[in-house]
């Protein structure tokens, strides 16, 4: 007989508890995997919508290293960062980076989420997080380039916003990266990508939470966001020219269609440039509600024949980054089997696959990676939204990192 450490009412659990079991089998529940670790209030309230009581132990620790932490400038406010985290670029495996991603991740969603309720309460903004975020996620980046693509993937509509700009940083410094821009350079675009939405708390909620589309005269409102992100920015922080920019043209379009300005070609900052095709492709891979995700593959094929929207030597290299399927799409098959794309040798005409339903969509113990290339006959057939299925990207990382 299984033994835990303590029944308790879900009413009484709290960040950093790890639940072992349910008063009731898993299979009748939304999880796809036993066990869960409690991160914030929102895994609490899921299982409260599910069970009353649950059996929860230590969680499990974390496999990092702690590295010495880099030197912080004059009047660096952590705001509750992770005192470990890892600097190094010495690379490593997809599986051991995720770990490190993972954190990177939710530091950055809390992050943006505290400085949306600054900007609504009227308050400054305080940007000195967001280059340490943005160091971190460079070195990420240096480490194993797949990790945090992998959670871009994770989406919730519901949370669109915050998880929207945190998002858009990270393809845009993984593409920067790569590319082997200047560092100083790529850490002053990330910084402006992950505030490049901050106005957009300055747009009533009725408009921006609107569950069909904008009428000319709101669209007309939310299109002075990137001016009220710059206004906001200017009041209480020192963000650099090259970042505010980010903020004010990243709805500039090299054909002289975007907003605010109608600024054309070169009149855009090249960092501005990499970031709109960033914020232009996790929107339309994003479930809104007025608007259904699409496809990765779909909306590279879209983006490519926007007739100029995008630099299209920046649009080729992050579709070359991505590929058609970016490693953590849930893709299905011609057999009916589901699973993540995950990283395989660059130049491959097909992607890697960690199968984890079978053709009944029942799961697979354990799971295996199927080489497509080598299987001409098993075809994609779509693209699934995270949790098809009841298939949950960040378990599957949990599982994954250790």
């Amino acid at each position: 007989m299984l033994r835990y450490a303590k029944k308790i009412p879900v009413t009484e659990l709290e960040p950093g508890m790890y639940v072992e079991a349910l008063d009731r089998p898993w299979l009748e529940t939304d999880y796809p995997l036993e066990g869960v670790h409690i991160k914030s209030r929102a895994d609490i309230e899921r299982l409260s919508r599910q069970v009353e009581y649950v059996y929860i132990s230590a969680p499990p620790k974390p496999n990092r290293i702690p590295l010495p932490a880099r030197p912080e400038p004059a009047g660096f406010s952590r705001r509750g960062l992770a005192p470990a985290a890892v600097y190094s670029r010495s690379p490593q495996s997809f599986s051991a980076e995720l770990a490190q991603a993972r954190l990177i991740r939710e530091q950055a969603r809390d992050f943006v989420r505290s400085i949306q309720a600054d900007a609504r309460a009227g308050h400054a903004v305080d940007e000195g997080d967001a280059r340490e975020l943005v160091v971190q996620m460079m070195a990420s980046v240096s480490r194993n380039p797949d990790a945090l693509v992998w959670f871009t993937n994770l989406k919730n509509r519901d949370e669109y916003t915050a998880l929207h700009s945190m998002n858009v940083c990270m393809l845009s410094v993984a593409l920067a990266t790569t590319m082997g821009e200047p560092e100083a350079e790529v850490e002053e675009m990330g910084v402006g990508a992950l505030l490049h939405d901050i106005g957009k708390m300055k747009v009533p909620m009725d408009i921006l939470h609107k569950p069909a589309r904008l009428s000319t005269a709101e669209f007309e409102v939310v299109k002075q966001h990137p001016q009220y992100g710059v206004q906001l920015l200017e009041q209480g922080s020192q963000l650099s020219r090259d970042s505010l920019r980010i903020v004010l043209e990243h709805h500039e379009r090299m054909n002289g269609r975007g907003y605010p300005g109608g600024l054309k070609g070169d009149e855009i900052s090249y960092y501005a440039q990499i970031v709109a095709i960033a914020d232009v492709y996790d929107a339309m891979t994003s479930d809104r509600v007025y608007q259904q995700s699409r496809s990765p593959g779909e909306v590279m094929k879209l983006m490519s024949r926007s007739q100029g929207d995008f630099n299209p030597a920046l649009l080729d290299r992050f579709v070359h980054t991505l590929g058609a399927y970016p490693v953590g799409s849930l893709i299905e098959l011609n057999t009916g089997e589901v699973g993540f794309v995950v990283p395989g040798d660059p130049g491959q005409k097909r992607p890697l696959m960690l199968v984890v339903l079978d053709h009944r969509k029942r799961r697979y113990f354990p799971q295996r990676v199927r080489d497509l290339n080598r299987f001409p006959n098993f075809r994609i057939v779509r693209t699934l939204a995270n949790g098809a299925y009841g298939v949950d990207i960040d378990d599957y990382a949990s599982a994954w990192s250790g």
